[in-house]
């Protein structure tokens, strides 16, 4: 087989894409960075805003500074506020979550990939060839099983044929002409019986197995015995 016929990757295709996953973590990282200031800046506000809404909600217990109607309603509108902010910032540490675990699997999937290409070219066209030769010999396998049996299912019709003129010059009174080949109604029946065995055993073999599989099967198993024409 010709060497300039194999699927080869460029010399370069896995440092290039490590190259340009570097680029990509240093781009994310940045951005979370970014974000995670953001957030930490989102975070101290509202701890900042809640200090303030307790202090503000314990004057009111304690009777010492009445609030009055319009300072109700703007504690009103920062509770509204505080949880809206909350879940703002749930969602924000969510897509961070998302960001970094799309990161760790871009990189295990580069992994794979160079572990992958990484296989000696040698050591691949020897396992192709291999699984080509297999093949070959599990194909002629299955011709000699399908010669093996249509010679057996031609020499049972003959057979069939033969017993059914037998039986109607019994009918008719007539001397039956010696049987050709000499092949009882025992043997005829074993004959049947294997060709029966072997066409279910053909069915199992092709269940639940690769096409491979199945043809080393049948060459396993073929017919138990010589061919009647043997």
């Amino acid at each position: 087989m010709a060497r300039t016929n194999r699927h080869e990757a460029p010399p370069g295709s896995i440092q290039t894409e490590q190259q340009r996953l570097a680029a990509i973590r240093m781009a994310a990282e940045q951005e979370l960075g970014r974000l995670r200031t953001e957030l930490g800046e989102r975070v101290a506000a509202v701890e900042r805003r809640e200090r303030e809404l307790v202090d503000a909600l314990a004057k009111v217990g304690k009777g010492r500074s009445p609030l009055s109607k319009g300072t109700e309603e703007a504690l009103s509108h920062a509770q509204v506020g505080l949880a809206a902010h909350a879940q703002q910032l749930a969602k924000r540490d969510a897509d961070l979550a998302a960001r970094e675990r799309a990161l760790v699997k871009l990189e295990t999937d580069l992994a794979r990939k160079a572990a992958g290409e990484g296989i000696d070219p040698e050591e691949r066209l020897a396992q192709i060839e291999a699984r080509l030769k297999a093949l070959q010999e599990a194909e002629k396998a299955f011709a000699r099983t399908q010669i093996e049996l249509a010679t057996a299912s031609d020499e049972l019709a003959r057979r069939e044929a033969a017993l059914t003129e037998r039986e109607r010059a019994i009918e008719s009174g007539a001397a039956p002409a010696p049987a050709s080949g000499g092949m009882s109604r025992a043997e005829l029946a074993d004959l049947e019986e294997r060709l029966g065995r072997l066409e279910r055993e053909t069915r199992n073999a092709t269940v639940g197995s690769t096409f491979g599989d199945s043809l080393r099967t049948l060459e396993r198993r073929g017919l138990r015995g010589n061919p009647p024409n043997a």
